[in-house]
């Protein structure tokens, strides 16, 4: 089962970002909001590294690494964004609150004075 094809997603996230950058696996495997930022930034580094080799003319430069590192950046956005909007669906107060909020009674300034 290590070939590749029956790895859940969170472990081929860890293998591809441990081998990209170079960094442990367990920080790979990091996918709170602090280190999803992590990871992006450091992908962000690792993609202008590649684009100035690129330009330089380095013989260093791996057209597939490059592009390994923008599809890993693109979908580390993708995580986020879908993290936060989670966040922001499980902030929405329910229907009910919402309700006992319009039937309150509202006290205005000017009548108070």
């Amino acid at each position: 089962m290590t070939n590749g094809t029956f790895e859940p997603e969170a472990i081929k996230r860890r293998k591809a970002l441990a081998y990209l950058l170079g960094i442990g696996e367990t920080e790979a495997g990091d996918s709170s909001l602090e280190g999803r930022l992590s990871i992006i930034a450091k992908l962000k580094a690792a993609r202008r590294t590649e684009i100035a080799r690129g330009q330089a003319g380095s013989w260093l430069y791996d057209v597939n690494r490059h592009l390994n590192i923008c599809a890993a950046l693109r979908r580390e956005y993708e995580a986020l964004e879908e993290m936060l909007a989670d966040d922001a669906r499980s902030a929405v107060p329910s229907s009910a609150a919402v309700r006992r909020a319009d039937g309150e009674k509202r006290i205005s300034r000017a009548g108070s004075l």
